[in-house]
């Protein structure tokens, strides 16, 4: 059974939309996503990754990596194929962003790892044809694997912070760092409902 283009497509368009802030490349990709139900099944697969590519090279922070993520499909060949983009497309993602934490970087190279093997799951599915994709794809997720790890180790660890009573997110950003600015982000790790009051314990980066 073939995979659903529509849906592979819907989905991609939306990922588009939410992340490729590129005027030109927003206008090329609707272009192409548009022309692609015409073209033949190789052409197709083809011009997806090459889509997805674009999408995943768009990728700033780790907002629009969270993005990222399996639709549901009707098929299954439909989630296979979209498992084999998203395979690709979190491998060159995860390599973007300035991820501000250890955690948060190794929580990316596990989404990548995970999205690999699932990948590779999928393009068993297609037996010999897939042979060259196969080793394309271990490929490319074995080297983002490393480029996070070198990441990781570069990003800041997490600590623990207690106040004993709850404080504007910019006195806490300045307390700790000598910065007020870096309020958004201390809000952001802390997984604060709202900058005016803060937790009274919550994690923050350790510099």
């Amino acid at each position: 059974m073939a995979a659903d283009r529509g849906t592979i497509l819907s989905w991609l368009a939306d990922l588009s939309a939410a992340i490729v802030t590129d005027a030109d490349d927003l206008s090329d990709v609707a272009i192409r996503i548009a022309a692609a139900p015409g073209l033949d099944s190789s052409a197709f697969a083809s011009e997806a990754l090459s889509l997805m590519r674009v999408i995943a090279e768009s990728v700033d922070d780790p907002s629009d990596f969270d993005r990222l993520a399996q639709p549901i499909a009707s098929t299954r060949a439909t989630a296979d194929a979209i498992a084999i983009l998203l395979g690709m497309g979190l491998a060159v993602a995860a390599c973007r962003p300035d991820w501000p934490s250890r955690p948060m970087a190794r929580r990316a190279r596990s989404r990548v790892a995970s999205a690999g093997e699932a990948a590779g799951a999928a393009i068993d599915q297609l037996g010999g044809d897939g042979a060259e994709l196969y080793a394309w794809s271990a490929n490319i997720t074995a080297t983002a694997v490393r480029v996070i790890s070198d990441l990781e180790a570069d990003a800041a660890p997490i600590i623990k912070v207690s106040t004993g009573v709850s404080l504007p997110s910019t006195v806490l950003a300045y307390q700790l760092y000598g910065d007020a600015k870096r309020a958004d982000g201390l809000v952001d790790i802390a997984g604060s409902a709202t900058p005016l009051v803060m937790p009274v314990l919550f994690d923050a980066l350790a510099s």
